[in-house]
């Protein structure tokens, strides 16, 4: 009796794959790393001797990334990056303005956008009989003070996005021995206008024309809807699974799918070009902000191979 008590209690962190009517078990005991959560490591500043800011993009077009644009409708189980954004917002995590002046993200309590101006930053302009509406993504009950998606808005406001601007901060901390990476800020991008093209690559799809400086940085300051701070996102991506296409026996977390890299971006530049591109001064061609954007490439592969002697 003692040992079935033991095997029973044993057993009980076991769960079936199937549960008892035959529907697959989504509990998210069955993953072992669906809370993936990297060890909380204090960077002494006097330890770490190297760092630089980049900034990339990640398109969900690509098909290393469609994980994060499905499911598009409603789903028990999954959400998409976009969706499970806008329940963050509506779970209270905090939203900041984009820098209106250019692309550096300014994670302040300044700069934070209050509940109830949700709407200066996640809206839809509707024009009806000539007349012009602005539709809010977000609908505030003031009795209850809570609040909601509008779904009537969602379909229209996703269908805007398709990508997502990053900024990461490469690092290197003599004490650990490590190079090491960490995402700092995630913004979403309404769909950019094609002076954005000749610039930066990956923009297969869009037309290759020529643009000036001007163009260039005014399209993609307009595209940024918001700032979120990766660690206030964590307590949700640590807890929601990626869809799955091919595998859904395979768990994995937003947060471990972001924190291990397993998706696909592509690098507009570092702080220093940025600063180049919204310079009064300051005008860079396409040729050159290409030319830029490898050249960082460049050394960070350099740096990141001479520590390991390489």
């Amino acid at each position: 009796m003692l040992l079935a008590g033991f095997n029973l209690s044993g057993q009980q962190s076991n769960l079936n794959f199937f549960e008892s009517n035959g529907v697959i078990n989504q509990s998210g005991e069955l993953s072992n790393d669906l809370g993936y959560t990297l060890t909380h490591l204090d960077n002494r500043a006097d330890d770490v001797v190297w760092a630089h800011v980049v900034y990339n993009i990640i398109d969900l077009r690509d098909n290393i990334n469609s994980q994060l644009a499905f499911p598009t409708g409603q789903d028990a189980n999954y959400r998409n990056l976009f969706r499970l954004l806008s329940e963050a917002v509506v779970a209270g995590t905090p939203v900041y303005y984009p820098n209106e002046a250019g692309v550096t993200p300014y994670f302040d309590q300044s700069n934070l956008v209050p509940a109830t101006k949700l709407s200066d930053v996640f809206f839809i302009e509707t024009n009806v009989a000539g007349a012009q509406y602005i539709d809010p993504l977000f609908e505030r009950d003031s009795v209850n003070n809570t609040l909601s998606v509008s779904n009537r808005i969602y379909d229209r406001f996703s269908k805007r996005i398709h990508k997502f601007l990053i900024q990461q901060v490469y690092y290197f901390d003599k004490h650990l021995s490590r190079m090491s990476s960490k995402i700092i800020g995630i913004a979403p991008l309404m769909n950019m206008e094609d002076a954005l093209a000749p610039a930066f690559p990956n923009f297969d799809d869009e037309d290759a024309g020529g643009a000036d400086t001007q163009q260039l940085k005014t399209t993609l300051r307009d595209a940024i809807v918001c700032w979120f701070l990766y660690d206030d996102l964590k307590p949700h991506f640590s807890t929601q699974p990626v869809f799955q296409e091919s595998n859904i026996a395979q768990r994995i977390s937003y947060h471990e799918y972001f924190s291990k890299k397993m998706f696909s971006a592509y690098m507009i530049g570092d702080n220093n070009l940025m600063k180049k591109l919204y310079s009064n001064t300051a005008e860079l061609t396409s040729n050159q902000i290409t030319e830029e954007i490898k050249d960082i490439q460049r050394k960070l592969i350099d740096i990141e191979s001479g520590i390991w002697g390489r």
